[in-house]
């Protein structure tokens, strides 16, 4: 199965002085939705709805469970998932306090080679 691509001109670094430049970039189309997608995964491995949606379910606590504690969660031939964040500095180390320093949390992936 190949990528589907499209041909588009851009600017590099929004730069007016650079000339534009000729570039391929991956159709995007709308995100898929998670009933469409249930139906389709059914369809394919000829399992009921029902089982699939246990699955799924089973399958994303799994996942914030072992990376909330640290982990990675990683599927084959898939890729992983693990936790980042990002926080503030503070003068001291009593000064550092989750509550107070954390900004963002979020779970990133990173698809296998």
């Amino acid at each position: 199965m190949a990528i589907k691509m499209r041909k588009t001109q851009a600017r590099l670094k929004f730069d007016e002085s650079k000339p534009q430049v000729h570039i391929l970039r991956q159709l995007v189309y709308a995100p898929i939705k998670g009933k469409n997608l249930v139906k389709y995964i059914a369809n394919s491995a000829n399992v009921p709805v029902s089982t699939i949606e246990a699955c799924i379910s089973a399958i994303s606590e799994a996942i914030a469970y072992y990376a909330i504690n640290g982990h990675r969660v990683v599927f084959p031939d898939l890729g992983g998932f693990y936790i980042t964040f990002r926080s503030k500095t503070a003068k001291t180390l009593s000064e550092v306090k989750v509550e107070d320093v954390l900004k963002t949390i979020r779970l990133a992936f990173a698809p296998c080679e």
